[in-house]
């Protein structure tokens, strides 16, 4: 039987294919056999920041891979318009604030009627709560950081319009991290929240191990392939895992 070059290389292919298959479902055997699953680590928290109304971005104060901090100023959003309003409506206040005293020590000394007092009461009050508004308004042109972490992720330059809702950064916190892994039913009995689990991470090295609890244990079997979620919580403060890694923990049976 004569085969061409084609047909020897897909044969060739095809052979390699199914040793490296058979190999994986070896090696899957192995590891459930020995009690050991594998899993993926996440961030604790992922957060993807965005604005609240459309506007051009004027400042970003960050670059990939700068530590945050919750609270810290990341964007700022054109405000020029908001910035002027405040200015006006302070002056505002300060007038109304002025007539309304004044008014008060009228009322007091019999020179003017109470209706006129109230009259400036009331004048001040709706100065005071359009400035109230208008802060919120210029205070919508910072986006501030709402959580501790990294940032990985710059989306946007300054100059760009973005709309609402629209990704700028992407920040992580891994000073924890979640480790998730599917398991077999079988293991359901003997897990429950707050057991203390060892995870390793085998492409380190040398391979770290850490000291973690279960987080959660999902309270769904999933139909189709008969496994259930769980994560495991992990400190991570030296930094010795990373999101993405590969896990190993080894379950009771």
């Amino acid at each position: 039987m004569h085969f061409s070059r084609v047909g020897l290389t897909f044969i060739m292919l095809l052979s390699i294919a199914t040793a490296q298959e058979q190999r994986s479902s070896f090696a899957a055997l192995s590891a459930s056999d020995n009690g050991l699953h594998e899993g993926v680590s996440k961030p604790f928290k992922s957060v993807v920041i965005s604005a609240s109304l459309r506007e051009v971005i004027t400042k970003i104060t960050v670059e990939e891979g700068d530590r945050i901090k919750a609270g810290q100023l990341l964007v700022s959003l054109e405000a020029e318009k908001e910035k002027l309003a405040v200015e006006r409506l302070e002056q505002m206040l300060e007038k109304a604030r002025f007539d309304a005293s004044a008014a008060k020590r009228l009322f007091e000394q019999n020179v003017s009627s109470k209706d006129d007092m109230l009259v400036k009461d009331v004048e001040l009050k709706r100065v005071s709560a359009e400035l109230n508004i208008a802060k919120a308004d210029l205070a919508e042109r910072s986006v501030l950081a709402p959580i501790d972490g990294v940032l990985t992720n710059r989306l946007r330059e300054v100059g760009e319009a973005v709309n609402e809702a629209d990704p700028i950064l992407q920040i992580i916190d891994t000073d924890r991290l979640f480790v998730l892994f599917h398991l077999e039913t079988k293991h359901l009995s003997s897990l429950k929240l707050g057991q203390e689990a060892e995870v390793t991470f085998p492409e380190v090295t040398p391979a770290v191990v850490k000291k973690g609890k279960v987080h959660f244990i999902d309270p769904e079997v999933d139909a189709r392939s008969g496994l259930f979620r769980v994560r495991i919580l992990l400190d991570n403060k030296d930094g010795a895992a990373r999101p993405g890694m590969k896990a190993l923990w080894k379950v009771a049976p």
